[in-house]
């Protein structure tokens, strides 16, 4: 199977999603007359990726100083589950941190281009994100916009390997990590809820920007009916006047 390009990836993914056909048949026209048949034909069978995917492969230029550190958080759990068990809940609350800045960069992205960020939207993005940060190649594409799929989060099985496994608690380090993985899903919850508020919140604002909208369209058209009003009075009074 032909090898799409990097360069060309990172082009036809750099654009906004409406943008993405134009860019990849473009780049499939210059790759076919190259001579790269077979690239061309593997650029031509993309397809434009969800908005979400989308998001993802922004952050590496949009935040790449966030992204390196939340990928450095990633590896500081893995070698914390590792050599310092007792030390885990803090690592785990280090990568959440690094996480949550990561999408925050990911919500204003969607938002910029018209796009939901509700929780749901967020969540995929979050579960590529960790799924590309404990795998070495993936990370490497996700640093340079290059996703050509959407990840499952690995959770805790964050170990070395090009399949994540299970956790491997060592001996005195089970109530430790048990402890951080609860706490872990107990942040997730609470992000959660909180991204559904702040879109119950902006809903909310909307059906009021809505409603001044309308009030302040009904008042004008009065105000358009009685000028009218008062013109076809006048018409009348004029005409009267003619008339006799």
């Amino acid at each position: 199977m032909a090898t799409i390009p990097p360069n060309a990836l990172e082009e036809v993914y750099s654009v906004a999603p409406k943008e993405f056909t134009r860019a990849r048949n473009a780049r499939v026209a210059a790759l076919a007359k190259s001579g790269h048949h077979d690239a061309a034909e593997a650029l031509r069978r993309l397809r434009r990726p969800a908005a979400t995917l989308w998001a993802a492969n922004q952050l590496g230029r949009l935040g790449g100083k966030r992204l390196e550190a939340f990928i450095d958080a990633v590896a500081g759990l893995r070698r914390t589950q590792l050599r310092d068990p007792r030390s885990v809940a803090e690592a785990v609350r280090r990568q959440r941190a690094a996480l949550d800045a990561l999408l925050e960069v990911a919500r204003e992205a969607l938002s910029e281009h018209g796009f939901k960020a509700g929780p749901a939207a967020l969540g995929r993005i979050s579960s590529t994100l960790q799924g590309a940060a404990v795998d070495p190649r993936h990370a490497d594409d996700l640093r340079h916009g290059r996703l050509t799929e959407e990840l499952a989060a690995p959770g805790f099985e964050v170990f070395a390997g090009e399949k994540p496994s299970r956790l491997k608690v060592v001996a005195g380090g089970k109530s430790s990590a048990r402890d951080a993985e609860a706490r872990q899903r107990d942040t997730e919850r609470r992000a959660r809820r909180d991204a559904a508020r702040q879109e119950r919140t902006r809903k909310m604002e909307e059906r009021e920007l809505r409603r001044r909208e309308q009030e302040a369209a009904a008042a004008e058209t009065a105000k358009e009916v009685e000028a009218l009003a008062g013109k076809l009075a006048e018409a009348r009074r004029r005409l009267a006047k003619l008339r006799r």
